[in-house]
């Protein structure tokens, strides 16, 4: 082969030879070259406003476009508020980046401006040998995209970690973001906009009776801050045990301020309340850590915040979980941990710092504390990366997580107690497999447009727990992103965020449409370790969402700011291009996630026997017992108990306690006693039962426990079956409006 190419060669210098000597192609030097190198666009007398304009044009090897981009926007944040400027850092020399003549150019003649700002702090106006200070050996050309340099040559090679400050200060709130905010509300609003035309007689029903059981809590904060009680436990359900109420998913955090509305106008209102403030505030919080600590165009943060308070997994926890809806602290501590990192405070500024964040984490942890588990894992995963590429200053943030830390033991350190050590607590929960499904991933969720329930109910544990459905087109989005940004430590961070949590999500065996597949599973390495036992694995994609939204808000960005067009493009796509292509991209990733209107069907009517308040002559300090009590399926009780004002306990329910074992373990409600499991097997195979005499002394033991005053039978559709059954252990009933009841205070 080698005698074939050096024959082929002396063949063409002959040909070329020969051309010349007769003239046929001229050996005269070149013509000067014709720049074709596109403008900055820089007028001759800038203004802040024109940084967001400019534009450059890229190089082989060029200084790193989102050094220079993050430099430029502080110069122009610092120039608009008439602050000193910062000075020039050293910048990186990387592959593929702005034209370096440039960049001087223009940060000669922003520093020209505004001569009477000090010298110390303006930007000086340096030469490209001076900004090539990071590149000890210097490119040959600096401004010649053809330079074959080799990049190894360079001092700081692509990837390495750049000398920039690790704080930024946010950027400034804008009047337009008060139209955000509200537009996040008005979605929201349309989600439940079902549940608000019908706040007392529906109720969120794919989320089975977790509705319910949200708004008995509510009902019994209220309750206790009206009769001056313990907020921490009550006896409204599980007569006469009660339940601890920190021990399940209370969220205090929300009930408790919500008190008074609560007690004016019914649990029904405060949550529906709280199911549009979790969503539009998270929203909007999201949004607003996009802008202030990104620095990003307003209009990628948008989109960015619709996905994280909108995504499907927050729509299918909105079917009767506010306490996953409540994520709108998780930004907000987010934005504190980096503005620890504010460089000069005093030891007063940090320790106020510092509580501050310990009171947001305490609140956090008052509304839901697997929400900040879940968050705690996120912030670990992107701190990792941030702190290793330079990012994030831990040395400086410590004193200031110190001090929340020691504010947050002191303000939940008792709380925390009575979770696990107070009455009715337990300290383990058996929980079912819930793992995500690979095809879960990228699934279609039952709430989105052009769904198919059925096929998306074969791939989740219930629809409360949708926690993944990202979609196709999301996915291949994610990953184009990443590796059109991979420069970006913020992409490599959202990339690595949603890889592990999807990852974990997937349990400790990973199947693909329920077949198992040879892959290794990451759960098994966390799923020990304290805390984690108790979490569902399928939950970890809610930290992922924040992940994809984060790639969509910097790809957005990149695209809607011009000057920053170039550093993903290049000068072969135009930015007006660049921006259509992104934009459409964005749309049709999100085109599978556009979330519908959660379903509300009608609740069982409140019987009249406790609009009217005849209930008040059967019960003195006793209990009401349902037949059959209240649990996870049938929770109809509790809206007699609310309608009466909560002037009433009732006999078990839906709740998390101990199992009455001893051995500390939880369990979903009470532990039945006789008589409530024999109610719950007639209802379950629809045949009525006669009690033996035996069984009937027993039944009348356990109302006496229960320290029962009235049992009652509301109309139902198996009434004609439990009211025999009934009538064989206590007798026949009584007719009392529209329930048929039996007044056993005689058995206490």
């Amino acid at each position: 082969m080698i005698w074939v190419v050096s024959a082929l060669v002396v063949i063409a210098i002959g040909v070329v030879s020969r051309a010349a000597l007769r003239q046929q192609v001229s050996l005269d030097a070149l013509p000067n070259a014709v720049g074709s190198t596109p403008a900055t666009g820089l007028p001759e007398h800038p203004q802040p406003s024109d940084l967001d304009t400019i534009r450059f044009a890229t190089a082989l090897r060029g200084y790193d476009p989102l050094a220079v981009d993050r430099h430029l926007d502080a110069v122009r944040d610092a120039w608009a508020a008439g602050e000193d400027r910062p000075g020039t850092p050293a910048l990186e020399v990387v592959l593929r980046g702005y034209r370096m003549d440039q960049v001087d150019e223009v940060l000669s003649a922003v520093a020209t401006q505004d001569a009477a700002a000090p010298a110390a702090n303006q930007a000086p106006a340096v030469s490209s040998g001076a900004l090539v200070a990071a590149d000890p050996t210097g490119p040959t050309n600096p401004t010649d995209p053809a330079d074959p340099a080799d990049p190894a040559d360079s001092g700081a090679l692509p990837g390495a970690r750049p000398e920039r400050p690790a704080y930024r200060p946010p950027a400034p709130w804008r009047r337009l973001d008060l139209l955000v905010v509200i537009g996040y509300g008005l979605v929201a609003f349309w989600l439940l906009s079902r549940l608000f035309g019908d706040l007392r007689g529906g109720y969120l029903s794919q989320g089975v009776q977790d509705q319910q059981a949200f708004e008995w809590y509510f009902g019994a904060a209220a309750h206790a801050l009206a009769t001056a009680s313990n907020p921490l436990i009550s006896d409204l359900q599980n007569f006469p045990a009660g339940v601890n109420l920190l021990a399940n998913a209370s969220v205090l955090g929300l009930s408790v301020p919500l008190a008074p509305l609560t007690l004016l106008a019914g649990p029904h209102l405060t949550f529906a309340l709280v199911e549009w403030l979790g969503f539009a505030a998270t929203a909007s919080c999201w949004y607003a850590l996009f802008v202030r600590r990104l620095h990003v165009h307003r209009a990628a943060a948008v989109v960015g915040g619709a996905l994280v308070g909108f995504s499907p997994a927050m729509v299918s926890h909105g079917n009767g979980h506010p306490n996953f809806l409540a994520q709108f602290l998780v930004p907000v501590i987010i934005d504190r941990l980096l503005d620890l990192q504010r460089p000069g405070r005093s030891r007063r500024a940090t320790m106020r710092a510092g509580i501050v964040l310990g009171l947001l984490v305490t609140w956090q942890l008052w509304m839901g504390e697997e929400v900040l588990l879940l968050a705690a894992v996120g912030i670990a995963i992107v701190g990792i990366v941030g702190t290793f590429h330079g990012r994030l200053d831990v040395v400086r943030m410590l004193p200031g997580v110190l001090v929340g830390v020691a504010t947050t033991v002191v303000l939940f350190g008792f709380p925390l107690w009575w979770q696990f050590a107070g009455p009715q607590s337990y300290t383990s929960m058996w929980n079912p497999i819930a793992n995500n499904d690979l095809a879960a991933l990228w699934g279609r969720a039952t709430r989105t447009w052009g769904s198919d329930p059925w096929v998306s109910a074969g791939l989740s544990m219930n629809r409360t727990e949708e926690n993944a459905f990202f979609g196709i087109p999301l996915w291949l989005f994610a990953i184009g992103a990443t590796a059109v940004l991979w420069r970006s430590v913020v992409v490599r961070a959202a990339a690595l965020l949603v890889l592990v949590t999807s990852w974990l999500s997937l349990g400790s065996e990973i199947t693909l449409d329920h077949q198992s597949v040879p892959l290794p599973p990451l759960w098994p390495l966390v799923s020990r370790l304290p805390l984690f036992d108790s979490l569902l694995a399928t939950r970890f994609t809610l930290i992922a969402v924040p992940g994809f939204a984060v790639l969509l808000v910097v790809a957005l960005d990149r695209a809607l700011t011009p000057r920053r067009a170039y550093a993903v493009a290049g000068r072969s796509l135009h930015p007006q291009l660049h921006l259509v292509v992104t934009v459409t991209a964005v749309a049709v990733a999100l085109a599978p996630v556009v979330p519908t209107r959660l379903w509300v069907d009608q609740r069982p009517p409140v019987p009249v026997f406790f609009t009217s308040g005849s209930w008040e002559k059967y019960v003195d300090d006793g209990s009401v017992f349902a037949v059959p009590p209240p649990d996870i399926i049938d929770m109809r009780a509790v809206d007699w108990q609310a309608t009466a004002g909560w002037r009433f306990p009732l006999v078990e329910g839906y709740f998390l306690g101990p199992d009455g074992s001893g051995s500390g373990t939880g369990m979903r409600g009470a532990p039945r006693r006789g008589f409530s499991q024999w109610l719950a097997e007639i209802v379950q195979h629809e045949v009525a039962r006669q009690a033996t005499s035996e069984q009937v002394s027993h039944f009348r033991d356990d109302l006496a426990v229960w320290q029962v005053d009235v049992v009652v039978l509301p109309p139902r559709d198996d009434r004609a079956i439990l009211q025999p059954s009934v009538a064989s252990v206590l007798g026949e009933p009584t007719a009392v409006d529209d329930v048929l009841l039996w007044d056993v205070r005689g058995l206490r």
